[in-house]
């Protein structure tokens, strides 16, 4: 074998595994969740992993990072879902640290899946699915707890409970 085809072969191999990586990865940032107002708001982190021959983070002030999709999930339930129509530029949402996505206002671009339900105190996930203008992949999620009411609601860790699957509130 040749030397240098022997010295692109690590290459190669770190090439393939760092896009192994980002496919294996189910976030590449938190997301962040907050009261603001009464209102339940929905956020990004500052920054995100990227993928690549080597690995990195990125920051979103750094970026322009559109939302294509938004899911909102209960244990059993979905309470709210919005995505790009098939096919079309994602939407003209762009993520910005410390911007807030108010739970259940419609956004521009994006497409109503599933209508918002009335929020109650328990167990959510937030996903929000984005990409850069580098067309990088910039997803990010957070699972947290919802207490209190409307008008007076709380955002909180969740937790799991010891040796099982499932998440709980503190009460």
């Amino acid at each position: 074998m040749p030397n240098a085809l022997k010295a692109l072969l690590p290459i190669l191999a770190l090439a393939v595994l760092g896009q192994g990586h980002a496919m294996s990865r189910h976030h590449d940032g938190e997301a962040r969740v907050w009261v603001n107002d009464g209102v339940l708001c929905l956020g990004a982190a500052e920054t995100y992993e990227v993928s690549g021959l080597l690995s990195s983070s990125a920051r979103l002030d750094q970026n322009q990072v559109d939302l294509y999709a938004l899911q909102v999930n209960q244990p059993s339930t979905q309470a709210w879902e919005l995505s790009a129509a098939q096919g079309k530029k994602p939407s003209a949402v762009r993520l910005e640290p410390g911007g807030c996505i108010e739970y259940g206002q419609p956004l521009a671009g994006l497409e109503t899946q599933v209508p918002p339900r009335p929020l109650a105190p328990g167990v959510y996930e937030v996903f929000l699915q984005a990409s850069d203008q580098k067309n990088r992949r910039a997803w990010f999620y957070k699972r947290f707890c919802l207490t209190g009411e409307a008008g007076a609601w709380m955002v909180t860790q969740a937790r799991r409970e010891t040796g099982k699957q499932s998440w709980h509130c503190d009460e």
